[in-house]
């Protein structure tokens, strides 16, 4: 009896020791799997906190450098690891793996000329660009197929300009040079052109004028740099013609510089595109538009934009003049007077065509007119290009010719330029990023950035 029961607790122990290695197994098997699941779970915890900060950081783009520009693009002040923490609080993890934020995409010359060319494809409809763009090459056109410039240039460099700049500019009156030309002249035959001439005389040598504020003076000078501006223009549009969307971006671009960045006039008369007072960008009023175009700061800028709007007002004041056949006829007296005081003066050795003459006083009166138009234009006003029967058909303001002068410019001195300005006023900007975390059973990498830059 004893050895039955001896046999029978032996055969259950054994069935117990079986089923524990059996069970051990599969013990062994579920919590494999469950930890698997565990850390799959984690993982993808931490890869959608990952993914959202990420967003987070993408979606802090500055509102008004979008508003303004049209540029979509962060700064360091978006970048935290908030949504991170806070996303892995939510999911039940008080702590998860560091989270790295780097590989950061500064906005470069081809992400602006991309901001640009969207900017303009849904405001075109709200601005003129191609109405502003025809008018001066219009102007420009008629300018070239008349030789204006080249007359003016060819005039300019003789020895009329001198004498006449002096005759008119000169400290003395006009009277004195009359008596300089002793017997050979009486001042008497000459009594309705001597008013004409000291009437010139004092409107162009006046103090009232505020030329010297502008940064140059009236004088018949070479027209060489009108003449490359213009020249420049045209074989710039010649190449680009090429390719329509090299044009269509070149033109865009050099509006968005013209119009859409602080220059000069004052703020309270001025603002971008969309309106935005450009006080709310910057306390101090910057030549930010003559900049993008020269390349220089400050006064030196606004010289070099002033000479450009001379050379051109005195291109387009000439041809109105010259082609007035009254009041070319009126000057044409006046000139032959001019031709006689040099006549006189020199003795006969100095003997120049009154209609020399003639050239080059209506470019020394298109000159003063230019600028009078130039303050004008620095008033925040408009001036007249072109009018018909005494009445302005096309007129134009300051930014207007930024306009025309940045389409000589290439497109990467403005893009580099510009870029300048933008990270002046808001900071570094930053087109996209990418965010690790390591969690120790996998690296989690998220790179984003924004679809417009491609």
């Amino acid at each position: 009896m004893r050895r039955r029961a001896k046999e029978r607790r032996t055969r259950y122990g054994a069935s117990s020791i079986f089923l524990a290695i059996i069970l051990s197994a599969v013990i062994l098997v579920e919590c494999t799997f469950l930890t698997f699941v565990w850390e799959l779970d984690y993982i993808t915890k931490v890869n959608n906190a990952v993914d959202a900060q990420v967003e987070s950081i993408m979606c802090e783009y500055n509102r008004q450098l979008f508003d303004v520009y049209g540029i979509y693009a962060f700064t360091m002040t978006a970048v935290d690891d908030d949504v991170y923490c806070s996303a892995l609080l939510a999911c039940g993890y008080e702590e998860g793996p560091k989270l790295d934020l780097g590989g950061y995409k500064t906005i470069d010359k081809k992400a602006l000329r991309d901001a640009i060319n969207m900017y303009y494809s849904y405001r075109s409809t709200g601005i003129a660009i191609c109405q502003v763009a025809d008018v001066f090459s219009e102007m420009i056109d008629e300018l070239i197929s008349e030789d204006v410039l080249k007359k003016i240039k060819e005039y300019t460099s003789s020895p009329a300009a001198g004498k006449v700049t002096e005759i008119i500019q000169g400290a003395e009156k006009i009277s004195s040079w009359f008596e300089k030309a002793g017997e050979k002249l009486n001042i008497n035959n000459y009594k309705k052109e001597l008013e004409i001439l000291e009437s010139l005389q004092k409107k162009i040598s006046s103090d009232d004028n505020d030329l010297e504020d502008l940064s140059f003076n009236i004088s018949i000078k070479d027209m060489k740099p009108a003449i490359q501006l213009f020249e420049g223009l045209m074989d710039l549009h010649e190449t680009l013609g090429k390719n329509s969307f090299l044009l269509v971006s070149h033109i865009n671009q050099a509006n968005y510089y013209a119009y859409n960045f602080d220059c000069s006039l004052k703020q309270d008369i001025d603002s971008s595109i969309n309106g935005t007072a450009f006080s709310d960008i910057h306390s101090k009023n910057q030549d930010d538009s003559e900049y993008i175009l020269t390349g220089l700061k400050g006064t030196k800028a606004l010289a070099a934009v002033n000479f450009l709007m001379l050379q051109v007002l005195t291109g387009t004041n000439f041809l109105r003049d010259y082609a007035d056949k009254a009041y070319r006829a009126k000057v044409d007296a006046v000139a032959k007077v001019i031709s006689a005081i040099i006549a006189a003066c020199s003795e006969g050795s100095v003997d120049i065509d009154y209609r020399i003459i003639t050239v080059a006083l209506i470019v020394l009166i298109a000159t003063f007119k230019a600028g009078k138009d130039i303050q004008t234009l620095r008033n925040g006003e408009r001036v007249s290009l072109y009018e018909k029967n005494g009445k302005k058909v096309v007129t134009a303001g300051y930014r207007d010719f930024l306009f025309l002068f940045m389409q000589a410019v290439p497109d990467e001195l403005m893009q580099e330029r510009a870029l300048l300005v933008l990270r002046r006023d808001y900071g570094n900007l930053y087109t996209g990023l990418t965010a690790t975390a390591d969690t120790g059973i996998k690296k989690i990498s998220v790179t984003r950035s924004y679809a417009l830059y491609g």
